[in-house]
């Protein structure tokens, strides 16, 4: 689901072919531009996309520019799901590959501590203090894009959650915050 302007999105499911002509196929002429860390495409009517980002990377966050309201359709297969990011200092436009949401203490590997300081997705946000999440950003969720600030050089892969059954329970903790 997208709202007419800019959306904060990642694939947590890609089709064999990643070109950006075939992941955007479903919303050609609504989608204006997909803006990367790094790269960049606009869709030009009668032209295509153009740009500097040619392929949907499963790792990373996109910031997807719609004209009107609209849905992405999209058939693939699952993304790796533990797959290693490599971070160094600084802030980083990334996916989250599990399909379910999870609290971000439990997505975040084991004894990482505030090493990530920070968590910005696209209308809220959470940060680490004394080793502990606060503010309007709960869960980290697949198909949602999200900067991710690293104080240190770092490798990490994410926790998460593909089955109904532990999704009940994140549904359940969400409510409860």
């Amino acid at each position: 689901s997208l709202h007419a302007g800019a959306n904060l999105k990642s694939f947590n499911v890609l089709p064999e072919d990643n070109s950006i002509t075939n992941v955007m196929e479903s919303i050609e002429g609504i989608a204006t531009g997909v803006i990367g860390e790094g790269v960049a495409a606009n869709y030009m009517e009668g032209s295509g996309w153009m740009g500097s980002l040619s392929e949907i990377d499963p790792n990373s966050g996109y910031w997807i520019m719609v004209s009107e309201d609209d849905v992405l359709l999209l058939m693939g297969e699952p993304t790796q799901r533990d797959m290693a990011y490599n971070l160094g200092a600084g802030a980083h436009l990334m996916s989250y590959p599990y399909r379910y949401p999870t609290p971000i203490a439990e997505a975040l590997p084991e004894g990482i501590g505030c090493y990530i300081s920070g968590i910005i997705c696209e209308g809220v946000a959470a940060t680490c203090m004394n080793g502990n999440w606060m503010g309007s950003l709960s869960h980290l969720g697949g198909s949602y894009g999200y900067w991710l600030l690293a104080e240190v050089d770092m490798e990490i892969t994410f926790n998460g959650c593909d089955e109904q059954e532990c999704s009940s329970l994140s549904r359940m903790s969400q409510n409860l915050s």
